[in-house]
């Protein structure tokens, strides 16, 4: 079972804010500290930037509404935690190939291959008013269709540089080999890139790319022939178990082995020593501002591995990406006293066994396809 951890400034409970003992914004030291809790209990992945509460929300001063970029703050990180996988939210809407495959290339050299890039749409309600790009995309047909574009040129500069074309060999004067570094020449509806990108290739030869699934999201067909870790919020066992397998025909008909897509359930848990505390705790948070629009659980520790696991066995899902509703405190619990459950249950190893991200999730390293290219 994957188990993953996304980071908010205070908890992914509109209320976290009022009820954390870290009421003030304290920049990135809270970020470091809450990872190296989770790469203490040995989660696969921490998350960053993914929005915690709608706009309209945060716009009316009673939510947190505090979100640092998730990529210099991804950077900040890197020295915290050693072995634990960083990703970040960028989304599609406005953002430029070239830009992604260079921070992206970048951040995964200076983490030694633990990043991953989470891929989706905003959407103009959550951009328009902060944001406006004189080409965006109006309809939502054409929005998917520059996503599915942004996603494959960015995969084709980090294969612009094959793995041998970072020579550095000082007794000849070779610093990289032309023959094994390659123009894209991409010329498509949306973007013209001729590359090749000016970092050498990633450690994991590409990051590893989530996607944020939405209902009626008209990217998703285009999105399958290439993601490789789906987060979705699903209020039942049926939903996920019928999604995964949605996205597994999907990757199929695009000619990817199924097994290579791991489908991970997104859950906010509010945790306590009791059921009766949990739903307290639970009362009072939603008093004070109204419940985030994710599903959650409500219980002990205990409860929680039991519906995961349950989720987990009836194969619904590959993975859960736990949203702590008020932070620290219950990721303090999910890794104090879940975690240890989990492995005495067979369902979590003691520790990491691989360096990189990929490696985390079971995923093959990224081949340049144009070494593959040159092989065929």
């Amino acid at each position: 079972m994957h188990l993953l951890v996304s980071l908010a400034a205070h908890g992914w409970h509109p209320a976290a804010w009022r009820v954390t003992q870290a009421a003030a914004f304290a920049g990135a030291a809270p970020f470091r500290a809450m990872a190296r809790t989770a790469e203490r209990g040995g989660l696969d992945a921490v998350l960053l930037g993914l929005p915690t509460a709608p706009m309209a929300l945060r716009a009316a001063g009673k939510v947190d509404g505090i979100r640092l970029d998730p990529l210099p703050l991804l950077g900040a990180m890197i020295g915290a935690a050693e072995r634990i996988g960083l990703c970040g939210w960028w989304p599609g809407d406005v953002a430029e190939p070239f830009h992604v495959a260079r921070v992206f290339a970048t951040l995964d050299h200076l983490a030694s291959g633990r990043t991953g890039w989470i891929a989706g749409l905003e959407g103009p309600e959550e951009l328009g008013t902060r944001f406006r790009h004189t080409n965006m995309p109006e309809s939502a047909e054409d929005q998917a269709a520059r996503l599915i574009e942004l996603i494959d040129v960015a995969r084709q500069l980090w294969d612009s540089w094959e793995d041998r074309g970072f020579v550095v060999d000082q007794s000849t004067g070779t610093f990289a080999d032309p023959e094994h570094v390659h123009p894209i020449n991409h010329a498509g509806r949306f973007f013209t890139v001729r590359g090749p990108l000016n970092v050498p290739r990633p450690v994991q030869g590409q990051p590893v790319i989530f996607y944020r699934d939405m209902p009626a999201d008209a990217a998703r067909m285009g999105a399958a022939a290439s993601v490789e870790v789906v987060l979705a919020e699903c209020a039942t066992v049926a939903e996920a178990t019928t999604r995964r397998q949605e996205w597994r025909a999907l990757a199929q008909q695009h000619g990817r082995d199924p097994e290579s897509l791991r489908f991970i359930v997104r859950v906010m848990p509010v945790l306590a020593e009791s059921e009766q505390a949990a739903q307290k705790r639970a009362a009072e948070l939603d008093a004070a501002a109204p419940p985030a629009s994710v599903p959650r659980f409500v219980g002990t520790p205990e409860q929680f591995v039991e519906r995961i696991a349950d989720w987990h066995g009836a194969g619904a899902c590959d993975g859960f990406d736990i949203l702590p509703a008020v932070l620290p405190v219950d990721l303090d619990l999910v890794v104090e006293t879940m975690v240890p459950q989990l492995r005495r249950r067979g369902l979590r190893g003691a520790g990491y066994e691989h360096a990189t991200l990929r490696g985390h999730l079971g995923l093959q390293r990224a081949p340049s396809r144009f070494a593959r290219e040159r092989v065929t």
